[in-house]
């Protein structure tokens, strides 16, 4: 799966889908994060039934919890339960890029007003516009938008899911030292089978395409991993899967890619799980331009661990392979990280996370000498309170850091700020 840039874990009784389809997801969220000066503007608002489709696998599952249906609900039709929703949040911001080389200070006011439109327990569609108002006149209004439709269903032996995205944005980029117009469409199609007891398998195919403007590269990528699984417990799955993709790049040369992996699933007791997946990538660039083939290991992981009823540790680690957004130019991005969660006096939630981004810029073409390292480091702490049922209320602080190889790229950014969001 060659995903770049913005999650659904399917379950059933005794039964393990596999996080493929909420890696998906979760990995363009996490790279959108790493790949913003400004981070995060505001955080997505998740389906229902995105929220719903955790593993037995997993300590703890995604949060903010999903709000089931009750029996109040002022915006139902039928089968149709419509849940607007809108995010508040002022940032002031110190030291951040508006262009390489220029490092400035300024408040983003950023309002997110949206809705979420349930059908049923199977079908979710969610839209959410974003205006950023900057007050340094080195950045313009942004005006994103984002759009997600997830759907499962069942036919016969299979469980399938679906999930189309769209996202549209005007954000600060630590790629490109500013703010850069991007367009991200992702198309992801994945069926789970059970052979027997102890034997599964899960198929997914997959569609990518990034556009952008300012002469940077337009991709457009289509792939498929499948896997092989075995459970001889319902805590312990393994697999081995094999996957296979293609790039076609607008300016750039294309490329062809496959891969190898395995994976560990372990849920050891009610209050720790380990996942792991690892293996090879090699990929081939097409044509007479396209410069000597990238081999490299790629690998993920997640520990979670419950320490209390109220205390939540989690640990990342992650090796992927993309096309970057500059022509000729992949990238190797290694992340780790780690976050800390704790309730306070039964009301405040603490917060507090950090992870370290390597990114290397590697020729595609040999007409390109890539020759740049990022080094991105990254720390927040927030308090939460929630009112009035589905608000909270938060104050932030974060802090980011690049050390870059590239001249005008560097820089060390405090952010402080306070967030207000409410959900029906």
């Amino acid at each position: 799966m060659k995903s770049k840039k913005t999650t659904a874990v399917f379950s059933r009784k005794k039964t393990f889908w596999p996080p493929l389809f909420g890696l998906f997801v979760l990995s363009r969220a996490a790279d959108a994060q790493q790949s913003s000066v400004i981070q995060p503007l505001a955080p997505p608002v998740e389906s229902i039934s995105q929220l719903n489709m955790t593993n037995d696998f997993e300590v703890f599952g995604q949060r903010p919890a999903a709000t089931p249906p009750g029996q109040y609900e002022p915006f139902k039709w039928d089968q149709f339960v419509f849940r607007p929703h809108a995010d508040y949040q002022f940032t002031s911001a110190y030291g951040i890029l508006a262009a390489p080389s220029n490092r400035v200070d300024t408040v983003i006011q950023t309002i997110s007003p949206g809705i979420l439109v349930n059908l049923g327990q199977h079908w979710a569609l969610d839209y959410t516009a974003t205006i950023g108002l900057y007050s340094n006149t080195n950045f313009g209004t942004e005006f994103d938008n984002s759009i997600s439709l997830t759907g499962q269903t069942v036919y016969g032996d299979w469980l399938f899911g679906f999930l189309q995205t769209a996202d549209l944005s005007k954000s600060p980029l630590i790629e490109t030292g500013g703010q850069t117009s991007t367009q991200n469409y992702d198309t992801a199609v994945t069926g789970h089978h059970e052979d027997s007891e102890h034997i599964s398998e899960d198929l997914g195919v997959y569609q990518n395409f990034q556009f952008s403007q300012n002469g940077f590269e337009d991709t457009r990528s289509w792939s498929t991993l499948d896997w092989l699984n075995y459970a001889p417990q319902s805590r312990f799955n393994v697999g081995i899967g094999a996957g296979l993709g293609y790039n076609n790049a607008e300016f750039g040369p294309d490329s062809f890619f496959q891969q190898l992996l395995g994976r560990l699933n372990w849920r050891l007791r009610d209050k720790l799980s380990l996942q792991l997946s690892g293996g090879i990538e090699e990929t081939e660039f097409l044509g007479n331009e396209g410069a000597g083939d990238i081999f490299s290991p790629i690998y993920g992981g997640t520990i979670q661990y419950q320490l209390f009823s109220q205390t939540q540790i989690s640990v990342f680690i992650n090796r992927s392979v993309d096309p970057s957004l500059f022509v000729g130019e992949y990238e190797e991005l290694t992340s780790v990280g780690a976050s800390f969660s704790q309730r306070l006096l039964g009301q405040i939630f603490l917060s507090v996370s950090g992870s370290y981004n390597n990114q290397k810029y590697v020729a595609s073409s040999l007409d390109v000498s890539a020759n740049r390292t990022d080094k991105f480091y990254s720390l927040s702490v927030r308090l939460s309170h929630a009112f009035l049922q589905r608000g909270t209320a938060s104050v932030f602080y974060q802090y980011g850091s690049d050390d870059s190889t590239f001249s005008g790229y560097s820089y060390a950014s405090n952010q402080y700020g306070v967030e207000v969001n409410y959900s029906f």
